[in-house]
């Protein structure tokens, strides 16, 4: 009696189709110079198409809390800066 490994197993089967995975994409496509700029430029205008872009008042707010926090980082950073400063007068 066959285990349950053994029943469950066949044997691979070749294609004789070539495998698509297998294609180099770093090998140039067949066409001229334009067909491939405009390949290029439809596949650039496709994606784009996809994007969600941000409303007006989304690119408000981030950028809104973009400069909060730089300014914060920004006094943080100057605060440290002094402290140092000050010890290392101390030192010397």
């Amino acid at each position: 009696m066959p285990t349950a490994t053994e029943s469950q197993e066949k044997p691979m089967q070749r294609s004789s189709q070539p495998d698509q995975s297998k294609v180099n994409p770093d090998q140039p496509k067949s066409g001229g110079i334009i067909e491939r700029l405009r390949t290029s430029f439809d596949d650039i205008r496709s994606e784009i198409a996809k994007v969600t872009w941000p409303t007006r008042e989304e690119t408000r707010n981030l950028t809104i809390v973009v400069i909060g926090i730089s300014t914060f980082v920004g006094i943080l950073l100057g605060a440290v800066d002094g402290i140092l400063t000050f010890a290392y007068s101390l030192i010397k």
